[in-house]
């Protein structure tokens, strides 16, 4: 149950707006999720923080839904690749994301079969160790679903070398009008208090919370009721409902880690070290489930339709889907006016080209919006930035300081510590883009290593034939694992078995 407090950070509320969250239109819980089955998909072979995969199929192959097409190269820090859909390969050439990634991709035209390859089916049994757990969930190309994707089975083992005593659930939904997370939470509550109670086993987390809205009463029943039905299962797991109030960007782990630990994290500090918990968003524990007991690669994902002023619907989609497919597929054609927005209303990215635009393991949303263009004046020193900036930066000043081409300074000002949530732009009466400015330079002055999102973007050439042989072609995930030696250095004899004592039958 929950504890009764309300948790949460100071700063970033927008009054007086569509985006002031005590005015937001109720979730409406659609009474049958649209599933979109495109007529082609585009799968490049980065969607994540890591290297990009290796395309382990050619011109011309035949593809069934759940089929592995890219492979992570040895000793690569990448997530494999699976289709959402069953057709014929049309070509395998690089593109270029609108966040700047550029890699390999696979294009697939469906033959609207959705013939499933035999590998997806429930598991027998769920005798699994903690190893063969991460290996699961490695194999699926499961990545963090609601940020930049961190692998989760990278994320699972660096909560269990920092000895992580809380996992955190994510289902704040904090970004305006998007509403995916709880779609997931309630057409599939289940399978996310599971998958976190699997998570947390196995990274010895011995306490889960969930964090949510405390206005989303509904979504905390079924939250309780699910928990209250599976907390047995789960006897040496504390589980836990914590509400937050509704602010934008509640998510974000710095904050979060305020708001619960009143903590202030540095840039490049970490829940793991700084406060003993890991968190991971509720879709993507969702889809470790289904890896875990169904034995299904992340191939699809739930993502939020938006207009300017609300969130039409949430639909069903294989990723790799393009956003022309996604936002013609009920409503009539856009207009030629309308921007289409790789994301969501404040941090995604306008496309000039949504036929071949795809949606990937991390878009969460899709948003149309109108070309509203906005008078530019100076700055007119009215502090709302300030006011609203959830990091407490004045962003008006650090603009000012980059464009006079004075870093340093701007750098003392703290500019280094935006997370590019985009409040600033949005409440500026000067119609100013200060994020457009500082969120580059903040980024820019971060280390950037070697793995990650926006690192080492260039697509391989190396051979198919380096790629492992058994996840090719008819194999999707396997029922039996081996170790690898990493894994068996941190298993000991007394490694516990996932997620039920002595198994279940699924």
């Amino acid at each position: 149950m929950a504890n009764g407090k309300i948790y949460s950070f100071t700063k970033g509320v927008i009054s007086n707006d569509v985006l002031d969250f005590s005015q937001r239109t109720p979730f409406v819980r659609e009474v049958m999720l649209e599933k979109i089955n495109p007529s082609r998909i585009i799968l490049p072979m980065k969607m994540n923080y890591g290297v990009p995969c290796e395309p382990v199929v050619k011109k011309g192959d035949t593809v069934k839904v759940g089929q592995c097409v890219g492979m992570p190269a040895p000793h690569t820090f990448a997530s494999p690749v699976h289709s959402g859909i069953s057709g014929t390969v049309t070509d395998v050439a690089p593109v270029t994301l609108p966040n700047g990634i550029s890699c390999m991709a696979v294009f697939i035209e469906n033959d609207m079969k959705r013939t499933t390859i035999e590998s997806i089916r429930p598991r027998t049994h769920m005798n699994m160790s903690a190893a063969e757990t991460v290996a699961i969930i490695r194999a699926a190309g499961i990545c963090g679903m609601g940020g930049e994707g961190i692998p989760t089975a990278a994320k699972i083992s660096r909560a269990k070398r920092h000895n992580v005593s809380e996992l955190l659930v994510n289902c704040l939904q904090s970004e305006p009008f998007a509403t995916c997370d709880l779609t997931v939470i309630c057409d599939h509550t289940d399978y996310v208090v599971r998958g976190a109670c699997a998570v947390a086993a196995t990274s010895g987390a011995r306490k889960v919370r969930f964090l949510i809205s405390h206005k989303r009463k509904a979504e905390q029943k079924m939250l309780q009721a699910s928990i209250d039905s599976i907390k047995n299962e789960f006897d040496n797991i504390d589980l836990e409902i914590c509400l937050f109030r509704d602010r934008y960007p509640q998510g974000y782990y710095r904050l979060v880690a305020k708001a619960l630990y009143g903590k202030n994290l540095a840039e490049g500090a970490i829940l793991e070290e700084e406060c003993g918990a890991v968190m991971f968003n509720c879709s993507t524990l969702y889809a470790v489930w289904r890896a875990l007991a169904d034995n299904m690669p992340l191939t699809d994902r739930i993502v939020s339709v938006c207009t300017d002023s609300y969130c039409k619907h949430n639909v069903l989609v294989p990723i790799g889907t393009p956003l022309s497919e996604i936002v013609n597929s009920g409503s009539g054609s856009v207009p030629v006016t309308d921007r289409i927005i790789w994301g969501n209303c404040l941090t995604g990215l306008a496309v000039q080209d949504p036929e071949n635009t795809p949606v990937i393991k991390i878009t969460s949303a899709v948003t149309v919006a109108p070309s509203n263009f906005i008078p530019k004046t100076p700055c007119i020193h009215c502090g709302l930035c300030s006011e609203t900036c959830p990091m407490s930066l004045s962003p008006n000043i650090v603009y000012e300081m980059l464009v006079q081409g004075l870093s340093q300074k701007a750098a003392e000002e703290g500019g280094r510590d935006c997370i590019a949530c985009g409040t600033c732009s949005y409440i500026c009466p000067a119609g100013i883009d200060l994020a457009a400015m500082i969120a580059p330079f903040a980024s820019a002055g971060r280390i950037i290593e070697e793995n990650s999102l926006l690192h080492n973007t260039s697509f391989s050439t190396g051979s198919v034939k380096e790629v492992a042989e058994d996840m090719v072609g008819e194999i999707s995930l396997l029922e039996e694992f081996t170790e690898d030696d990493e894994d068996k250095k941190e298993v000991d004899p007394s490694a516990i078995t996932l997620p039920f004592k002595g198994g279940k039958t699924i």
